[in-house]
């Protein structure tokens, strides 16, 4: 799947994060993030998932996230 740039124009980066859960408990999470102008994408638990699979997820979800504020070319008028 291919990532779609930020929408100030900048590629971002998938990141890996150590967070703390609402138990206690250290929660992984992978989200994508703008080094430009600090936009962040939904964060997407490695909870029982596979490092692909999570980094897949958080790409699709960055890239939902991007085309909802970016209106399709063809709108524009």
């Amino acid at each position: 799947m291919k990532q779609l740039p930020c929408t100030c124009g900048a590629e971002a980066d998938v990141r890996v994060v150590t967070r703390r859960a609402a138990d206690g408990g250290d929660e992984i999470v992978y989200h994508v993030v703008c080094p430009v102008c600090g936009q962040r994408g939904p964060a997407v638990a490695a909870a029982g998932k596979n490092e692909a699979v999570a980094f897949a997820e958080a790409v699709a979800a960055w890239n939902a996230l991007v085309a909802r504020d970016r209106p399709p070319i063809g709108r524009l008028r």
